[in-house]
């Protein structure tokens, strides 16, 4: 076979996209239940602190990371097909498992003695081991029907599978989650189906992975051709335990590893701590661009307008070919991303990775004769720049109300809150929120008591007071309206609570700084993971693992991604406990250790006839 790149059918690239469409969107909604986690700590409140966050994405993440050792040569020996099989139902399964625990653990609180941290822990980390057969599968199934020629091209699909996911796992899980306004107990939210939602969809694409999906052209009728990356040359006898070998000895793919760790750190950094962010300190209200959005009410027809209007240029460039076919194609794609943007953070992640991943590889294919470091390297120099002004953008809140959640609630926006039942000397919101998170409620449910140091109510507290006066029904906000001081008495919902219920006010603060230029900045440094992602994970172990090794590769360096992630989530877990203002902070130097490691595989392209 030779290794130039082939002129492919019409009846070929059809089938090709049979093949990686279907795989991509079971890729996207594998994150939806691997990152709906996050979505459930915004929810669950105080009841899963930051801390106990932290340990237990670590813990799943950890788990992630060494599992590719096992998974990776382990999909290069029984095909991308089996491993994108299991990945799907076993996640699918853990899902499910994890959304019947949160359900008894809300509706039932004290039923179970098994602790929220340990127990959940256990169950995400079973998840992620098998979530952890995903990428290598889509990367050793692309491998054989992706030229290397074409795989800038694919780093595009990459990012763009891995930003739909992240729409799934934060945006439309945030959307489940409204519309389950009502359904849990006391007319709460019903938490569970962030993971039962997830759980049905895996099954179902499943049996569609089994009915179209094929490890090679070969499998679907077609000519297997010969890829022009690392394995070529090879022929079908080679053993699979010198491909591993020539895999984890090869320093370019090292170097790989460990910009893509220092890549873990930082996407997973910001995608999802920020969210917490936003509702813990700047208290934004849950239809802001920057939290959850929303796409209801008029903005339907707009955004369906939009979506035609993209189809349209879609089907009118297949009428012309060159720069016009080009501009058409791009101008339909912005349009098509635009609606996106109103779609809260998911939204915006998915905008940018999609940008990001397709320029990248567009950039490395057409600038750098498919050199991927290049085109790396300069997304690496702008996520450096980024984190440096994001240290300066975080901002601070004050106790003046900005926003409320209905014109008729006491509170009115330009209040300046004095005292909350009493408690005065408050500096920021952060301090009023707490104020009123810690009026006593009266804990429901067997063996749940009022923890006095986390202000709610808990089967487990950590410290307690007897004979504590709880909520009478009302409580009183002092406030300076127009110039005067004003009390203002605002009816308690949580008299009566379960564990796990927080008190919250439906409003929030002016801040010291517009939440948009560090939503800005954040914009790019998430299309700058997430390009970076996609060229190196998706892109570059396609390259120099050869479709033979590109699983072990693959595995290899996605292993340190989530080595990455695990660093960052105990980390920040720990530190943003303290101050946020470790935040940036925390990240910059893995920014700076990326740059440098990319210039030590400035120049390297995939050899062929095995060599490396």
């Amino acid at each position: 076979m030779s290794s130039e790149m082939p002129i492919h059918s019409a009846s070929f690239k059809r089938r090709r996209f049979l093949n990686w469409f279907p795989m991509g969107l079971t890729y996207a909604f594998l994150y939806m239940g691997r990152y709906n986690l996050t979505v459930a700590k915004n929810a669950l409140g105080d009841l899963m602190t930051k801390e106990d966050f932290g340990v237990i994405f670590g813990a799943g993440t950890l788990v992630y990371a060494f599992a590719f050792l096992l998974n990776g040569p382990l999909t290069d020996k029984i095909g991308g097909k089996k491993a994108i099989l299991a990945a799907s139902m076993g996640s699918g399964l853990m899902n499910l498992i994890m959304g019947l625990f949160v359900w008894n653990m809300i509706v039932n609180p004290g039923s179970v003695s098994i602790n929220l941290v340990t127990a959940m822990s256990v169950m995400y980390a079973i998840n992620m081991y098998f979530q952890s057969f995903a990428a290598v599968a889509i990367v050793k199934v692309n491998s054989a029907w992706f030229h290397v020629r074409e795989r800038g091209g694919f780093s595009g699909i990459f990012g763009t599978m891995i930003s739909s996911g992240i729409f799934f796992a934060f945006t439309v899980n945030s959307w489940i989650l409204d519309l389950t306004a009502g359904l849990g107990p006391a007319g709460s939210k019903a938490t569970w189906w962030v993971f039962l939602a997830p759980s049905a969809i895996l099954f179902v694409m499943f049996f569609v992975e089994l009915i179209l999906l094929r490890d090679s052209p070969s499998g679907a009728g077609h000519d297997d051709f010969d890829t022009g990356d690392a394995s070529s040359g090879m022929g079908d006898d080679v053993k699979l335990s010198f491909i591993v070998k020539k895999v984890l000895t090869n320093p370019i793919i090292l170097t790989v590893a460990f910009i893509e760790l220092c890549t873990g750190v930082i996407r997973n950094g910001v995608m999802h701590w920020f969210p917490i962010y936003a509702k813990e300190v700047w208290a934004l209200p849950s239809s802001h661009i920057l939290r959850n959005g929303s796409w209801s009410g008029d903005l339907w027809w707009i955004i369906a307008l939009m979506f035609a209007a993209a189809a349209a240029l879609f089907v009118l460039s297949t009428r012309f070919t060159g720069k016009r076919k080009a501009s058409m194609i791009i101008s339909g794609a912005l349009i098509a991303l635009a609606p996106f943007i109103q779609g809260g953070w998911g939204g915006i992640l998915f905008v940018a990775g999609v940008i990001g991943g397709n320029v990248a590889g567009w950039v490395s294919d057409l600038f750098f004769q498919s050199r991927r470091a290049p085109a790396a390297g300069g997304l690496y120099v702008m996520l450096a720049i980024c984190l440096l002004a994001m240290y300066f953008t975080l901002g601070s809140t004050t106790t003046t109300v900005g926003w409320t959640a209905s014109p008729d609630y006491p509170l009115m926006k330009g209040d300046k809150v004095v005292s909350v039942n009493g408690q005065s000397g408050l500096k920021d919101w952060s301090q009023i929120s707490r104020a009123v998170a810690c009026i006593p409620s009266k804990c429901e449910g067997e063996g749940v008591r009022w923890d006095t140091s986390a202000c709610m109510c808990t089967a487990s507290p950590r410290e307690t007071s007897d004979g504590i006066a709880t909520s009478s029904g009302t409580f009183q906000l002092d406030v300076i309206r127009d110039g005067a001081p004003v009390s203002v008495t605002l009816k308690d919902p949580l008299v009566t609570a379960r564990a796990g219920d927080a008190r919250r006010l439906d409003a929030g603060p002016v801040l010291t700084l517009t939440p948009l230029f560090m939503g800005l900045i954040l914009f790019l440094v998430s299309l700058g993971v997430i390009g970076t992602h996609g060229l190196l994970s998706g892109t570059a172990t396609m390259d120099f693992g050869g479709r033979k090794g590109a699983a072990t590769a693959v595995g290899m360096i996605d292993g340190f991604v989530y080595l990455g992630t695990a660093l960052q989530s105990v980390s920040l877990g720990f530190l943003t406990t303290r101050s946020w203002s470790y935040w940036p902070l925390f990240m910059l130097p893995f920014a700076f250790l990326g740059v440098f490691l990319l210039t030590r595989i400035w120049k390297a392209r995939p050899g062929t006839g095995g060599g490396h």
